[in-house]
């Protein structure tokens, strides 16, 4: 029956399950024409085994070393397939018995198909897992966990099995990238009591449209030719100095800088292609020339030496092509080593990435770019709209969102303070060399290449803008490159407007933070309850409080509220008039807001579609996207948010708010109705503001242990605005995935996923790296990202430690490339690695360094008081830190007790160094002591 099917069918790859019984079936008796038979049998015992039949003009080979039936008879057949021309894919034959472990996924398959992923080749694993993925049970979210972790998709998700009384999906295709993928399906038929499963796959690569961009080309670029004809117009740039009008010296620089660099950087029109080989150099192009020179003689004559010669040239340009890589690699990833963005750039342009498409629109590019640019200018207005009548609609009656506003004393106000050249070439230093370039297509490494030259004209303009309270209209213009988010992406809601400004104006908003933001450190003037744009604050100091405080509730046995509040498009509905209100308020001088108010009014933008513009729009809210002072700016406006809350707790960073409140079971009732309570207050505030607080996408969690958790009634909920808020399992916030026992097991699950997805694109390329580049990669790509804010998690099970040392054991195997059976630990060893239980050590300690030290924020710092500040008494442990009081392990989890625990275990010469960085030397020299 499966026979007559599949030669009925266009099927290439067909893969059964085979119950074979005590005496094997031959290969004869189970054959089907023009197609090749490969099996694995459970052998010794009765039933079981797979096998897979693949059409004749399909190169396969079996992985002999994964494709096994183990003791519990779980089954793997691993087959590499070849059709054609095209790039090899993996296929894994799986099947798990009923009553083998559902831990045969993390202790079989998983190494197995982690083996495979070094080959660098697409994988599908399909098969009867015997797992129903449509029952919410132990077995699916066994199989989920191990696809979930490596990247894997499930894409079937229909019954594959069904009988008079149940209905089940048990038979599954997983595949590492979706974009392989044509067609999926189930196929209605009686030829089994399961249904077939099937899968389309796409394994060619469609054809690029052209795509165009207008830049500047710096092929015969000279830094030291471009500044002395710089010099050449000097006079110039010197009769800057004489001038106070801040628009006409910007017109003059601009017009010095774009004449000069117009002739060594010329603007051009270019076709980008989707695979450059900037590497190829003219020598190694003449050798290809050679090469194929020789081959065509060799068809010619068909003489076996100039086969001889033509091999040996073909040998050579590989050889050529292979070094020159390597090297064009190392270079660019030395150069942008400490900006991941860029690294990873680097590292796409060399990764064949078959998601990566080229945006093609049905309309004219100037239609869209003109419909984009209308909908991005209208989005704070329409939100500020929508705010509106949200409040109507509710009926939250509105109030004068100024009235309640603190205002500082007169005599501590802000002004702007004259910024000497030294100052402006400090900063212009410190920002990076490769960010987009804005309209004038300039960017920073130009600025810094002829630096001695420009510095003082540019220090005067920024001088004159302060004094003069005028910032110059051509830097108010933005070219913004939509971003496709999801979806289709011809729909404007669906892409990211990324805004780029000129660089030039960013050294001068530089300044202006830099200024503001000592005044406003240095007077106490935004709320303690902001954590963003501030110096010593972050996502990971913020979100250890917020997990302590939840932690300390299950310790004292009660439950922890956290609503995590939505603003939709907040920077870009910002009131101006509210804005410079509040800058007023806070401290800034009548000349300082006037500066503030040039800043924000009478700005512009256009869209470009790779060389296609749009005429510009004004833009009439919101803080620019893009601009260095927009996060600061933003911060001043919902300042005054969190002291409006009169039950809960709200903290922030940034435009991330968070509503919490910790309460015993008993007190359920009246914390329901506290939180109703200043959610209301919170909308109310944000509506008055012109911020649009987005209901359906507010998120609520509760969080304690789980016999207090089960005490909860199901059908508790939160009304707001007329939305009915339920408690959900799991929530992201700021990077980190909570759920409602913080046992951080979803969290690391996606980390482990993320990460492996990373190692895999990296292992692709790896033979482009020398071993240390290699290592500098993965550790800015991959360690550095399975480390994120892991002072807040480390406190996890180890289990799940485990799974991160597993991501960290394949990250030394794809550098060091030792083989799946060998040891590890000399390998980590080699590399200078901490194993990830010591890493995460590290990570505590030196934010206990910081706590005691005062390098953190106040809100951690005051938990690390010294046992000498309680009292008087001389003792032997005098100096140590007084170690908070838990009754449960749950509450022996938070940092406040781990970081004052690890603090005191330290040798006193550890804990007396002043500099940080020593510390940090000395604290790994011990670590790796420790471990190996």
């Amino acid at each position: 029956m499966a026979s007559h099917y599949i030669a009925k069918s266009l099927t290439t790859i067909f893969n059964r399950s085979i119950s074979t019984g005590i005496f094997p079936l031959t290969n004869r008796e189970i054959a089907i024409d023009d197609y090749k038979i490969h099996r694995l049998d459970r052998l010794h015992k009765k039933g079981g085994g797979v096998c897979a039949y693949i059409k004749k003009n399909i190169k396969a080979t079996v992985l002999k070393d994964l494709s096994k039936v183990s003791v519990s008879n779980f089954h793997q057949l691993w087959i590499n397939l070849q059709w054609q021309k095209n790039k090899s894919i993996i296929i894994c034959v799986t099947y798990r018995p009923p009553d083998t472990s559902l831990n045969c996924f993390e202790d079989l398959l998983k190494p197995n198909y982690v083996q495979a992923l070094t080959l660098n080749k697409q994988i599908l694993v399909l098969g009867d897992l015997n797992c129903n993925m449509l029952e919410n049970g132990q077995e699916r979210r066994a199989l989920t966990n191990f696809f979930t972790e490596l990247n894997l998709t499930q894409i079937i998700k229909t019954p594959t099995r069904i009988t008079a009384t149940s209905q089940t999906l048990i038979d599954v295709i997983l595949v590492s990238s979706t974009a392989l993928v044509l067609e999926s399906g189930v196929i209605n038929t009686s030829i089994s009591d399961h249904l077939p499963v099937y899968v389309l796959l796409k394994l060619k690569a469609p054809k690029m449209p052209a795509c165009y961009i207008t830049t500047r080309s710096y092929k015969n670029y000279n830094p030291s030719l471009f500044s002395s004809d710089l010099v050449t117009k000097s006079d110039r740039l010197l009769s800057i100095l004489s001038n106070t009008n801040v628009n006409t010296i910007l017109e003059t620089f601009k017009d010095v800088l774009h004449s000069t660099l117009d002739v060594h950087a010329p603007l051009k029109t270019f076709k980008i292609r989707n695979r450059s080989c900037p590497y190829v150099t003219n020598e190694i192009k003449e050798l290809m020339k050679s090469r194929d020179l020789h081959l065509r003689r060799f068809q010619l004559t068909r003489d076996e030496g100039d086969w001889v010669v033509y091999k040996e040239y073909r040998n050579n340009v590989k050889t050529k092509i292979k070094a020159a890589a390597k090297d064009h690699t190392f270079n660019e990833v030395r150069e942008h080593k400490h900006n991941s963005r860029s690294l990873w750039k680097i590292i796409n342009n060399i990764i064949p990435s078959k998601e990566k498409e080229t945006q093609v629109y049905s309309k004219d590019p100037k239609t869209v770019a003109e419909d984009f640019n209308l909908f991005f200018t209208s989005v704070g207005r329409n939100a500020a709209a929508t705010a509106k009548s949200l409040a109507k609609d509710n009926n939250v009656a509105l109030s004068n969102p100024l009235s309640n506003v603190i205002t500082y004393p007169s005599d501590q106000l802000f002004n702007f303070q004259s910024v000497t050249c030294t100052e402006v070439q400090r900063i212009i230093m410190a920002m990076p060399s490769n960010k987009s370039p804005g309209p004038d297509k300039i960017g920073m490494r130009v600025i810094k290449d002829c630096l001695p030259i420009i510095l003082g004209p540019l220090t005067h303009m920024i001088n004159c803008s302060l004094m003069t309270s005028t910032f110059p209209d051509l830097w108010k213009i933005s070219e913004v490159i939509p971003l496709l988010k999801e979806g289709d992406h011809e729909i404007a809601s669906n892409n990211r407007p990324l805004s780029l400004l000129e660089v030039v104006s960013k050294v001068c908003e530089k300044v202006v933070l830099n200024q503001f933001s000592s005044y406003l450190k240095e007077f106490n003037r935004i709320s303690s309850h902001q954590s963003g744009n501030r110096s010593l604050h972050s996502t990971e100091t913020l979100n250890i409080f917020v997990t302590d405080t939840m932690l300390e509730a299950i310790d004292n046995k009660n439950l922890t509220a956290l609503i995590l509040l939505d603003l939709s498009k907040a920077f870009d509905s910002v009131s101006h008039s509210i804005l410079l209100h509040k800058l007023s308020c806070i401290g800034a001088s009548p000349e300082a807001v006037k500066w503030f108010q040039d800043y924000l009014t009478g700005r512009s933008q256009y869209v470009r579609i790779g060389s296609t513009k749009s005429s510009a729009r004004p833009i009439t809210h919101g803080v620019p996207q893009g601009a260095i002072l927009s996060p600061l700016l933003f911060c001043i406006y919902i300042n005054d948010l969190p002291g409006s809350i009169q039950s809960c707790n709200l903290d922030s960073y940034v435009d991330d708010s968070k509503l919490y409140k910790s309460f015993c079971i008993y007190d359920l009732e009246q914390t329901t109705i506290n939180l109703e309570a200043d959610l209301q207050i919170a909308a109310k505030w944000c509506l008055e503001h012109q911020l649009l607080i987005n209901p359906e996408k507010t998120k609520f969690l509760l969080v304690g242990s789980r016999p207090m958790l089960q005490n909860v009634p199901t059908e508790i909920s939160l009304t707001f605005l007329g939305k009915t808020i339920r408690p959900v399992l799991l929530a992201k916030d700021l990077g980190i995935n909570l759920d409602s026992y913080l046992s951080y097991d979803d969290h690391i699950s996606k980390l482990v996923s993320s990460c492996m997805r990373k190692l895999c694109q990296i292992n692709r390329v790896k033979d482009s790296f020398d071993n240390k580049t290699l290592k500098l990669v993965i550790e800015t790509l991959v360690i550095n990202k399975l480390l994120y804010c892991s002072t807040v998690w480390s406190n996890t099970s180890s289990n799940n430690i485990n799974k991160l040392q597993s991501v960290q054991n394949f990250a030394c195997r794809v550098i060091s490339g030792v083989g799946k059976f060998d040891h590890i630990t000399p390998a980590l060893r080699e590399l200078n690695w901490l194993p990830v239980e010591k890493l995460l050590l590290e990570r505590d300690t030196v934010m206990a360094y910081k706590c005691f030290n005062g390098l953190a924020p106040d809100y951690l710092v005051d938990n690390f008081i010294k046992r000498s500040d309680i009292h008087d008494r001389s003792t032997r442990n005098h100096d140590l830190l007084d170690i908070p009081l838990y009754k449960s392990a749950t509450g022996q989890r938070t940092f406040n007790y781990r970081g004052v625990k690890i603090w005191n275990d330290l040798d006193d010469k550890l804990k007396n160094i002043t500099s940080i960085t020593i510390f940090k030397k000395k604290l790994r020299e011990i670590l790796l002591k420790e471990s190996y």
